[in-house]
């Protein structure tokens, strides 16, 4: 049968756009038209009209996270295949209809496990769960003064011969120390084969990190953590992340990792299109569990952190709907949006998401008023929560 979902009464809200009252129409997984009428010529050829009736919520497109290592106690480092098309499926819940399994640093016989085991995913993945989108490498060729909860015994140089080592095929980003990458040989790899440098728990001099951009390196990983901190005679990685306009930075907006006030002053000095909002969310995010051993670390819940024995972060506890709602009073939702969206879907070179308007992939987020998720639409397929 033919079907078409009509998606009615609502307020479209796009990326850096204002709201609009608008009416969207889905065939397949696509959008295929989008009007202030709910008299869509494209009806006219249509057997079944499936209607949704927001009732003035607002619609969105689909959250898009590039570094994730978890929630609901699956753990990237260590989950199975139908462990990570559980999270797929559960995620959609926070308004997450894509993401970036992230795999922290980690032997290479479990980092190639874990890459075969996030690729089987990939493939068998069903129609009603958020699109794994491919691999985030955060580690193992890190700094190890900058390690943070990373294992340091098995952290491994950035070179071309080591990055083999792994099957690279599903890989889209790897976070790596560029200051150690011989004349960045492993920077023109990476960017040769359509993966993303990121640099991330480094302490690479300002020079480092520009000289890096120019053989293609492409994002700073969390920035202001794992890093040293801003000098004035010496701005190194953080003050060249912060002036230089053509490299993306990764923030994790959960107001723990980063104070408010320095939010507001990436805010001030980024350019909006080149702010990436992530989770760095744990297998410890929306469990029971009171700890978990990660990196080889025991990890703990302590006052909305997720923090070793010693105080160390280890990642977020926070989605990005939960991100948004920390935020709200003080970003835009349409700024938001282009930070979780638009952002990372154009740094992951993904033309067809982020946006709202015909063509695009029917990937989007029916909100509250109080800004939790309604209902989650991936790929035309409807989740109601």
């Amino acid at each position: 049968m033919n079907n078409l979902t009509l998606i009615k009464n609502g307020f479209i809200q796009n990326p850096d756009s204002p709201k609009i009252k608008a009416n969207i129409a889905i065939h397949n997984n696509k959008i295929v038209e989008v009007s202030p009428s709910e008299d869509f010529k494209t009806a006219e050829n249509f057997d079944n009209i499936n209607y949704i009736d927001t009732n003035g919520l607002t619609i969105t497109p689909g959250l898009i996270d590039q570094h994730i290592h978890g929630s609901f106690g699956i753990n990237f480092n260590t989950a199975t295949t139908e462990e990570i098309i559980y999270f797929a499926e559960k995620i959609t819940e926070h308004g997450i209809t894509s993401f970036v399994a992230t795999i922290m640093t980690d032997s290479v016989e479990n980092i190639q496990h874990q890459i075969s085991e996030i690729s089987r995913a990939m493939a068998k993945q069903p129609k009603n769960a958020a699109n794994i989108l491919g691999i985030h490498l955060e580690g193992p060729f890190l700094n190890p003064e900058y390690k943070g909860i990373h294992p340091d015994d098995v952290i491994l140089e950035p070179t071309i011969a080591n990055l083999e080592k792994f099957n690279i095929e599903n890989i889209k980003i790897v976070s790596y120390a560029p200051e150690l990458d011989k004349n960045f040989e492993f920077t023109q790899y990476l960017k040769q084969k359509n993966i993303i440098p990121s640099a991330g728990h480094s302490k690479a001099s300002h020079d480092e990190i520009n000289s890096a951009q120019k053989q293609g390196l492409k994002q700073v990983t969390h920035l202001f953590n794992a890093m040293p901190p801003l000098h004035h005679r010496n701005p190194g990685i953080l003050g060249e992340s912060l002036v230089n306009d053509g490299l993306y930075t990764e923030v994790i907006a959960d107001n723990e990792h980063i104070h408010p006030l320095i939010i507001d002053l990436i805010l001030k000095i980024k350019p909006k299109d080149k702010i990436i909002f992530v989770s760095d969310c744990l297998p410890l995010s929306h469990s029971h569990d009171d700890y978990i051993i990660f990196g080889g670390h025991k990890v703990y819940k302590r006052d909305n952190k997720a923090v070793n024995e010693h105080g160390t972060f280890a990642g977020s506890l926070s989605l990005l709907d939960e991100v948004l709602r920390k935020n709200i009073n003080k970003i835009s939702f349409s700024d938001f949006l282009m930070f979780s969206s638009l952002n990372p879907a154009k740094n992951l070179g993904l033309s067809s998401k982020g946006h709202i308007a015909k063509g695009y992939d029917a990937d989007l987020v029916i909100w509250n008023e109080d800004f939790s998720v309604k209902k989650a639409i991936i790929g035309g397929i409807i989740h109601n929560f």
